[in-house]
């Protein structure tokens, strides 16, 4: 497991914020830094919020993918980070019903070992 800075619940709603409100060529610069730097829990951050809030606009498939794969690595390498708790839901999947892919459904399983 990778060891990250503690991220303060201050610095998740300002990197949430900036998420939200990103357009296309921003998101697009983000989604290239990630490749080349998969553990940058910031960028993750931001687009983690982007795809929450744009589902329509990303198209809902793929949104929910994005999200799956960002929660993911939170809960595989920086669990104790605020954004898995945030009040906003945005860390968290809906994890009733029929789940869209294997990486769901391992999201949902450690996210249930983590709340207990």
């Amino acid at each position: 497991m990778l060891l990250f800075a503690v991220m303060t619940l201050a610095e998740v709603d300002r990197l949430l914020e900036q998420g939200r409100n990103l357009s296309a060529n921003p998101l697009q610069r983000l989604e290239q830094r990630l490749k080349t730097n998969p553990d940058d829990a910031p960028v993750r951050i931001q687009l983690l919020a982007w795809y929450t809030e744009n589902g329509s606009t990303a198209g809902e498939a793929t949104a929910l993918a994005a999200r799956v794969d960002h929660i993911l690595w939170f809960l595989q390498n920086d669990a104790g980070n605020p954004v898995l708790a945030h009040k906003s839901g945005v860390g968290r999947l809906e994890c009733v019903g029929k789940l869209s892919s294997t990486d769901h459904e391992k999201a949902c399983e450690l996210q249930a070992r983590q709340r207990k």
